[in-house]
């Protein structure tokens, strides 16, 4: 036997099997033949384009909803809002934000838009500042 040990999600132990968990007992083959579909979203510059300019005004009203629907539930954490971009002047859009962002906006308007998406470094996303820690209070001289 190899000295191979399997994490059993079930229970939270190890197993000495990657068939059945030697702890609970549980059939565990199959988070190993399936793993898990999370990861971490890469972040960078999406840049937007329609596709049919007749139909550019509804599009980028329907976009401009859905991105304010994205700042107000996701933790972007940029500066400042994007809101302020659209509708944009010619015919693309450059926003900051995720490449899950990009399959939203994929899945929510199919065949309206080309988007393409740049990782960038974490320094060259504009962002919040961070929060500055309060100053303790302090006492008056006179009641030292």
């Amino acid at each position: 036997m190899s000295d191979e040990q399997f994490f059993c999600e079930y229970c939270g132990y190890y197993s000495d099997s990657n068939e059945r968990c030697t702890h609970c007992g549980r059939d565990i083959a199959d988070l190993f033949t399936n793993p898990s579909g999370f990861r971490i979203p890469l972040e960078g510059k999406l840049t937007i384009r329609i596709y049919d300019r007749a139909d550019a005004e509804s599009t980028w009203a329907a976009l401009a909803a859905i991105w304010d629907r994205l700042e107000r539930t996701t933790n972007l954490c940029l500066l400042p809002s994007q809101m302020t971009k659209f509708p944009p002047p010619g015919d693309v859009i450059e926003l900051y934000g995720s490449d899950l962002d990009a399959s939203i906006l994929r899945d929510e308007l199919p065949g309206r838009l080309v988007i393409e998406f740049q990782e960038l470094p974490y320094e060259q996303i504009p962002r919040r500042p961070k929060r500055q820690p309060l100053r303790p209070p302090t006492v008056p001289r006179h009641k030292r």
